[in-house]
């Protein structure tokens, strides 16, 4: 049996555990409402580019300063040449730079050699991406890419 002090401890470290649950329920019931209560802001790009042999064709895209959890889906389809493939990657402005000029980059998004991919990728935050379609590989065959990109953030 309990005695008096042994009840009032055991009702405080009750009402502490209540308030740290209440607590805890309105931090996360705060971040749905200020992080996910919006409405997506969706552009999507579609278009049909020819990359001639040795070369990339690259498209940019502008994730704004007031983007939050952007996202990029990538859907493209590849036709041309012996194995109807092409190199897609996705960079930031300084990668970009770098693989340009045969320097090492870092890629948020490498296809490797394929006719077709199809891809969801998380985007680090705001600034300026580059997606790349590369068929430098090829020296011979020109590519015909039909593509549609997704860029998706909350605000």
């Amino acid at each position: 049996m309990m005695n008096q002090t042994q009840k009032k401890s055991h009702l405080i470290r009750n009402i502490a555990i209540a308030a740290i649950v209440i607590i805890l329920f309105f931090i996360v019931v705060n971040y749905i409402v200020t992080y996910r209560s919006s409405t997506p802001t969706t552009f999507t790009f579609s278009n049909t580019i020819n990359i001639s042999p040795s070369s990339f064709e690259y498209l940019s895209i502008n994730v704004p300063s007031s983007a939050k959890d952007a996202t990029l889906s990538i859907y493209f389809i590849v036709q041309g040449g012996s194995g109807n493939d092409i190199r897609c990657y996705v960079m930031d402005p300084t990668s970009f730079v770098n693989w340009e000029n045969n320097q090492q980059a870092y890629f948020i998004y490498n296809s490797g050699q394929v006719t077709t991919a199809k891809a969801t990728i998380s985007l680090p935050g705001p600034g300026t991406y580059y997606v790349v379609f590369d068929n430098t590989f090829s020296v011979f065959s020109y590519k015909i890419v039909n593509y549609t990109l997704t860029l998706t953030y909350y605000t």
